[in-house]
């Protein structure tokens, strides 16, 4: 079928995002939807990263399918992906974030689970000024958190989720933390939460990757740089149902603030 005829309901979007490059870490349930969901609006090129194989825990709230189940994610996702757009640009990549690309992407979308890893692509982004989403759930799916980050411009996301790695310490610990050199005890284990919840929240993500990409840029506040939405917490402060735009804490790292580039520096051998 003709690239055109796919793109038929949405020619101008895709003239707009077929030379883009986006890079998505962590091609789980959000990541796996916004993949697709850049694919189906024309994006030209997608890098995927992740270490893990599809289980069939994953298939509740994943675009993969059963027939996945034991592939690789990046590998299987790029095969479904491909089986949209055969035109795309698809580059899988089975391990953990290096920040090492063929080239540099216009976009990273950060879906992992881990403030570790989250740490290692916010100083590969700041470093080659590549806009970024960090994109989650909090508990059972029930709030979807998004925050982006402009380099130069906005507080970067150790600003922001530093308090995180605090939060990781607290779990309980593992003991393959003293005999797994490649563990990461930063990573919140999985938890429950519906499909639709994540439908919401990878469907917003895009929509801030269109904004950063240039194509809705009035969605784009360099002071409001956090959206939280409340899907099913109808006890909490936040208005359900609805986008609160949440204004973060000031820059206060080397790029925000040059003097506290030895600050900066302890934070990256911590992450690593």
């Amino acid at each position: 079928m003709a690239t055109n005829t796919i793109f038929a309901r949405n020619p101008e979007e895709r003239d707009a995002v077929s030379q883009k490059h986006i890079a998505i870490a962590g091609c789980g349930s959000i990541g796996g939807e916004v993949a697709e969901i850049a694919t189906r609006t024309g994006v030209g090129t997608i890098t995927l990263i992740d270490p893990d194989t599809v289980s069939p825990e994953n298939i509740g709230r994943h675009v993969l399918t059963q027939s996945a189940i034991g592939q690789r994610k990046v590998d299987a996702l790029a095969a479904h992906l491909l089986a949209i757009n055969p035109e795309l640009v698809v580059n899988p990549v089975c391990g953990a974030f290096s920040g090492e690309f063929g080239e540099t992407p216009d976009l990273i979308v950060s879906a992992v689970d881990s403030f570790q890893c989250e740490s290692l692509i916010n100083i590969y982004a700041l470093g080659a000024k590549v806009p970024a989403i960090y994109a989650g759930v909090w508990g059972a799916a029930s709030v979807g958190e998004l925050y982006y980050v402009l380099p130069g411009k906005t507080p970067c996301y150790h600003c922001f989720a530093s308090f995180r790695r605090n939060a990781a310490e607290e779990l309980p610990t593992d003991p393959r933390k003293y005999t797994d050199p490649d563990f990461d005890d930063t990573k919140v284990p999985g938890r429950p939460g519906l499909w639709a919840q994540i439908l919401v929240v990878s469907g917003l993500c895009f929509q801030l990757a269109l904004g950063l990409l240039g194509l809705r840029p009035q969605l784009i506040d360099e002071l409001h740089n956090l959206w939280l939405f409340n899907m099913t917490d109808f006890n909490s402060s936040l208005q359900p149902l609805a986008v609160t735009f949440g204004k973060t804490a000031r820059r206060g790292c080397a790029v925000c603030d040059p003097s506290r580039l030895a600050d900066l520096a302890a934070a990256v051998r911590g992450a690593i």
